[in-house]
């Protein structure tokens, strides 16, 4: 399996151990873990790769609620058991839903991974409910276009996007999808600076755009991907 293909697993694996509850901060996550928790925030953000150990010594930590084999890449489910320790798999397979109440909901709207103004916009009404475990508390699945932000986000991939209320200031180095009140709709890592953010590319032949923070309407936590090839 890919090294950033296993990262992604342990990422969704970090994303429903929130979730549950069972876990409150990176802190206690990575003292559970038994790493540090500045090699725990690098693995996050694929500056360096999780090991098997460290898989196995997650999944003891947490009462070996996952599988494995998933994390080889085997076509098995996430879950070995739920959070309350029920004997049915909670499923880690992405369901397409017509049903309002079952999932998060899917928009064909279309965020950049480059710097371009993209004119797709069908908000008004979901096309379809995506329910996906690790991420039904986004608020809402859309489309990443280009190669700027591979190989963390590829061109077709749908994100997982949790709206951020006060973006007047972000997390350094998380990733978020940027509305600007000119119609850029972009995917990229964030630095804060003050009064402007610099968007910066995890493809290293992409270089970093500053905007003024004044620009910015609406600002989305990137929690996931689904790969689509």
């Amino acid at each position: 399996m890919d090294k950033k293909m296993k990262n992604e697993l342990f990422r969704a694996a970090i994303d429903y151990l929130y979730k549950e509850r069972l876990v409150s901060s990176q802190k206690e996550l990575a003292e559970r873990i038994g790493i540090s928790e500045p090699s725990l925030s690098r693995i996050k953000n694929n500056r360096k790769f999780v090991g098997d150990e460290t898989l196995r010594k997650m999944n003891d930590a947490f009462g070996g609620i996952f599988n494995m084999a998933y994390f080889r890449g085997e076509d098995v489910p996430m879950f070995a058991h739920s959070a309350n320790n029920e004997t049915d798999a909670v499923s880690d397979v992405p369901v397409v839903t017509m049903e309002p109440t079952k999932g998060r909901p899917y928009y064909n709207v279309d965020f950049r991974l480059g710097f371009d103004i993209m004119t797709n916009d069908q908000t008004q009404n979901p096309d379809y409910m995506i329910d996906f475990p690790p991420y039904n508390d986004v608020d809402c699945w859309v489309n990443a276009h280009g190669d700027s932000m591979a190989p963390t986000i590829s061109s077709g991939d749908i994100v997982a996007l949790k709206h951020i209320e006060d973006h007047s200031y972000l997390i350094n180095g998380e990733i978020y999808a940027i509305v600007t009140s000119n119609g850029l709709r972009t995917i990229k890592r964030i630095r804060d600076n003050g009064t402007t953010f610099t968007l910066m590319a995890d493809n290293k032949e992409v270089g970093n755009q500053d905007i003024p923070k004044e620009l910015v309407t609406h600002a989305y936590l990137v929690r996931g991907t689904i790969k689509m090839f």
